[in-house]
């Protein structure tokens, strides 16, 4: 059991930096954007789709930080699965157990959601890029 219970948390911790580095990442990416970006008028141009990939990148953004904090509420919940089925407690250990599945069905949305913004926003970007070059 010591072996299943190391490599889980040697998942979690490169999870985490995973996470945490993607939104660093993406924040980044998104800071640069938004200085180092020609803005204009909104209308059918270059400008305007540089615009829409800084709103893209930023979702994906907001979606990386979700990841993080439905993540730290898995491991919440998980806790007081545990200690409710140590203790005999089926309240403690029912409602943490449902609790836990929910936020970790969001972790997934997150992931996701924040993959496909940060894809997306990529190709928007090397889209403009090109579009503005011609």
């Amino acid at each position: 059991m010591g072996q299943v219970t190391e490599l889980h948390k040697a998942y979690l911790d490169a999870s985490s930096k995973s996470d945490h580095f993607l939104l660093g990442a993406i924040a980044a990416a998104c800071a640069y954007l938004a200085q180092s970006n020609p803005y204009g008028k909104i209308g059918l141009n270059p400008e305007t789709l540089f615009l829409i990939d800084l709103i893209v990148l930023g979702l994906a953004a907001f979606f990386a930080h979700k990841r993080i904090e439905n993540t730290i509420q898995v491991l919440k919940f998980n806790t007081t699965f545990l200690q409710g089925r140590n203790d005999g407690d089926p309240v403690s250990y029912l409602g943490g157990k449902q609790l836990a599945e929910k936020y970790a069905n969001r972790t997934v949305s997150n992931y996701t959601f924040r993959n496909l913004f940060m894809v997306l926003g990529f190709i928007l970007y090397v889209v403009a890029k090109v579009w503005r070059a011609y």
